[in-house]
Protein backbone atom coordinates (compact mmCIF):
# COMPACT_ATOMS: atom_id res chain seq x y z
CA UNK A 1 0.00 0.00 0.00
CA UNK A 2 1.38 3.39 -1.10
CA UNK A 3 1.99 6.02 1.44
CA UNK A 4 -0.98 8.73 1.88
CA UNK A 5 0.39 12.07 2.76
CA UNK A 6 -1.15 14.37 4.58
CA UNK A 7 0.81 17.28 4.97
CA UNK A 8 1.30 19.47 1.53
CA UNK A 9 5.57 19.61 1.64
CA UNK A 10 6.75 23.04 3.24
CA UNK A 11 9.95 24.58 2.83
CA UNK A 12 12.68 26.55 4.76
CA UNK A 13 13.57 30.31 4.52
CA UNK A 14 17.29 28.87 3.19
CA UNK A 15 14.69 27.95 -0.17
CA UNK A 16 13.38 31.51 -0.57
CA UNK A 17 16.65 32.69 -3.09
CA UNK A 18 14.59 34.88 -4.97
CA UNK A 19 12.03 36.78 -2.38
CA UNK A 20 9.12 35.41 -4.79
CA UNK A 21 8.70 31.36 -5.56
CA UNK A 22 11.12 29.27 -2.89
CA UNK A 23 13.29 26.25 -3.91
CA UNK A 24 11.07 23.58 -5.29
CA UNK A 25 12.34 19.97 -4.38
CA UNK A 26 10.65 17.40 -6.29
CA UNK A 27 11.63 14.75 -4.39
CA UNK A 28 9.19 15.76 -2.36
CA UNK A 29 6.63 15.17 -4.64
CA UNK A 30 7.26 12.69 -7.27
CA UNK A 31 5.44 9.37 -6.71
CA UNK A 32 3.40 10.39 -4.53
CA UNK A 33 -0.03 10.17 -3.06
CA UNK A 34 -1.44 13.26 -1.30
CA UNK A 35 -4.85 13.09 0.72
CA UNK A 36 -5.95 17.61 0.22
CA UNK A 37 -9.37 16.98 1.90
CA UNK A 38 -8.01 18.76 4.91
CA UNK A 39 -6.78 21.63 3.57
CA UNK A 40 -8.77 24.41 2.35
CA UNK A 41 -8.51 26.56 -0.85
CA UNK A 42 -9.76 29.69 -2.49
CA UNK A 43 -10.47 29.66 -6.16
CA UNK A 44 -10.12 32.56 -8.84
CA UNK A 45 -10.46 32.37 -12.70
CA UNK A 46 -8.03 33.90 -15.46
CA UNK A 47 -8.57 33.99 -19.20
CA UNK A 48 -7.24 31.98 -21.37
CA UNK A 49 -6.67 32.44 -25.48
CA UNK A 50 -5.85 28.21 -26.41
CA UNK A 51 -4.49 27.42 -22.92
CA UNK A 52 -2.40 30.21 -23.14
CA UNK A 53 -2.83 32.79 -19.91
CA UNK A 54 -3.65 35.88 -20.76
CA UNK A 55 -4.29 38.00 -17.17
CA UNK A 56 -2.61 35.23 -14.92
CA UNK A 57 0.00 37.97 -13.19
CA UNK A 58 -2.63 40.14 -12.25
CA UNK A 59 -5.27 37.98 -11.00
CA UNK A 60 -2.72 35.77 -8.69
CA UNK A 61 -1.18 39.48 -7.19
CA UNK A 62 -4.64 40.46 -6.51
CA UNK A 63 -5.73 36.91 -4.98
CA UNK A 64 -2.12 37.07 -2.92
CA UNK A 65 -2.41 40.44 -1.68
CA UNK A 66 -5.98 39.50 -0.34
CA UNK A 67 -4.58 36.42 1.52
CA UNK A 68 -1.84 38.23 3.27
CA UNK A 69 -4.08 41.14 4.44
CA UNK A 70 -6.55 38.29 5.94
CA UNK A 71 -3.19 36.57 7.15
CA UNK A 72 -4.68 33.30 5.98
CA UNK A 73 -1.12 32.34 4.11
CA UNK A 74 1.19 29.46 5.53
CA UNK A 75 4.61 30.64 6.61
CA UNK A 76 6.08 27.66 5.10
CA UNK A 77 4.17 26.00 2.41
CA UNK A 78 2.51 27.11 -0.62
CA UNK A 79 0.30 24.96 -3.43
CA UNK A 80 -1.37 26.41 -6.14
CA UNK A 81 -3.83 24.13 -8.21
CA UNK A 82 -4.90 25.30 -11.94
CA UNK A 83 -7.14 23.23 -13.83
CA UNK A 84 -7.79 24.29 -17.35
CA UNK A 85 -12.21 24.63 -17.92
CA UNK A 86 -11.87 25.09 -21.71
CA UNK A 87 -9.32 26.53 -23.84
CA UNK A 88 -10.44 30.23 -23.14
CA UNK A 89 -10.42 29.65 -18.84
CA UNK A 90 -8.41 28.27 -16.03
CA UNK A 91 -9.62 27.79 -12.61
CA UNK A 92 -6.87 28.46 -10.15
CA UNK A 93 -7.07 27.16 -6.35
CA UNK A 94 -4.60 28.79 -3.57
CA UNK A 95 -4.01 27.02 -0.12
CA UNK A 96 -5.25 28.57 2.24
CA UNK A 97 -5.52 28.84 6.56
CA UNK A 98 -8.67 29.94 6.42
CA UNK A 99 -11.37 32.15 5.42
CA UNK A 100 -9.96 34.88 2.76
CA UNK A 101 -12.72 37.92 2.62
CA UNK A 102 -14.33 38.15 -0.54
CA UNK A 103 -13.13 34.96 -1.94
CA UNK A 104 -15.34 31.60 -1.23
CA UNK A 105 -13.13 28.72 0.44
CA UNK A 106 -13.49 25.36 -1.45
CA UNK A 107 -12.17 21.62 -0.32
CA UNK A 108 -10.62 19.47 -3.02
CA UNK A 109 -11.32 16.10 -1.62
CA UNK A 110 -9.94 12.73 -2.44
CA UNK A 111 -6.76 11.14 -2.58
CA UNK A 112 -4.32 12.25 -6.02
CA UNK A 113 -1.35 10.47 -7.51
CA UNK A 114 1.82 13.56 -8.08
CA UNK A 115 4.26 13.14 -10.93
CA UNK A 116 6.77 15.67 -11.01
CA UNK A 117 8.28 17.21 -14.68
CA UNK A 118 10.60 19.51 -15.45
CA UNK A 119 10.88 21.38 -19.07
CA UNK A 120 9.21 23.88 -21.41
CA UNK A 121 5.16 24.26 -20.50
CA UNK A 122 4.88 23.23 -24.37
CA UNK A 123 5.41 19.57 -23.49
CA UNK A 124 2.65 19.46 -20.91
CA UNK A 125 0.57 16.82 -23.41
CA UNK A 126 3.27 14.59 -23.82
CA UNK A 127 3.72 14.78 -19.88
CA UNK A 128 -0.24 14.43 -19.76
CA UNK A 129 0.49 11.00 -21.61
CA UNK A 130 2.89 9.65 -19.18
CA UNK A 131 0.91 10.75 -16.51
CA UNK A 132 -2.30 8.70 -17.89
CA UNK A 133 0.10 5.81 -18.52
CA UNK A 134 1.83 6.00 -15.21
CA UNK A 135 -1.78 5.76 -13.59
CA UNK A 136 -3.05 2.82 -16.03
CA UNK A 137 0.08 0.76 -14.48
CA UNK A 138 -1.68 1.29 -10.86
CA UNK A 139 -4.70 0.17 -12.30
CA UNK A 140 -6.32 3.58 -12.19
CA UNK A 141 -7.38 6.14 -14.38
CA UNK A 142 -7.52 9.68 -14.93
CA UNK A 143 -10.53 10.96 -13.72
CA UNK A 144 -9.81 14.75 -12.90
CA UNK A 145 -6.20 16.78 -12.94
CA UNK A 146 -4.96 19.88 -11.52
CA UNK A 147 -0.96 21.57 -12.55
CA UNK A 148 0.68 23.14 -10.00
CA UNK A 149 3.06 25.55 -11.95
CA UNK A 150 5.89 25.51 -8.81
CA UNK A 151 7.60 28.80 -10.08
CA UNK A 152 7.17 31.70 -12.06
CA UNK A 153 9.44 32.32 -15.20
CA UNK A 154 11.33 34.26 -13.79
CA UNK A 155 12.33 32.09 -10.83
CA UNK A 156 12.16 28.98 -13.18
CA UNK A 157 14.85 30.97 -15.01
CA UNK A 158 16.94 31.83 -11.78
CA UNK A 159 16.95 28.30 -10.75
CA UNK A 160 17.29 26.57 -14.01
CA UNK A 161 14.43 24.35 -13.64
CA UNK A 162 10.47 24.75 -14.70
CA UNK A 163 8.79 22.00 -12.39
CA UNK A 164 5.56 21.27 -13.15
CA UNK A 165 3.68 18.52 -10.82
CA UNK A 166 0.20 16.73 -12.30
CA UNK A 167 -1.76 15.86 -9.69
CA UNK A 168 -4.33 13.17 -10.58
CA UNK A 169 -7.38 11.78 -8.80
CA UNK A 170 -7.23 8.47 -8.09
CA UNK A 171 -10.24 5.90 -8.45
CA UNK A 172 -12.11 5.62 -4.67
Amino acid sequence: MTHIHRIIPGYTEADNVTGCCPVFHPEMYDNQVFDLSDYNFIQVSTLSFMYMPLNMDKVFTRTMEAINLNKQAYDDRYLILSKDISPFKCNHYFLVKGDVEGYETHKIKGQFYTKVYDGEFKQISSWIKDFENQLKAKNSTLKDMYVFYTTCPNCAKVYGHNYVVLFGKLDE
